[in-house]
């Protein structure tokens, strides 16, 4: 799997960029998306290639909860569930993403 510099998310481009010391708000964070600025931050160094591919699609099901008015945006549990899911996936069948 490929991080893009970019990801369009109901019809919205998000920027995806790095940051060393990605802060939430009021914690440490591998991931952000940032719904006013169209961007998704990820920390850099903090996790394996693998752990921010899982990231990524989790902040991109944020994106997609928010855009749908999906119940579970803020429910995080729910959320990393189905990036790992997710990512599994494509993981084991890369053949149909490409």
């Amino acid at each position: 799997m490929k991080i893009p510099d970019s990801v369009r998310i109901g019809g919205v481009v998000y920027a995806v960029r790095y940051e060393k010391r990605l802060n939430n708000g009021s914690n440490l964070a591998y991931g952000h998306i940032d719904y006013d600025k169209a961007l998704i931050r990820l920390a850099s160094n903090l996790q394996s290639f693998q752990g921010e591919c899982q990231t990524f699609l989790h902040e991109i099901l944020h994106g997609i909860a928010k855009h749908f008015g999906l119940d579970v945006e803020d429910d995080e549990e729910t959320i990393d569930k189905l990036a790992r899911g997710l990512y599994m996936v494509i993981a084991d069948n890369p053949d149909i993403f490409r």
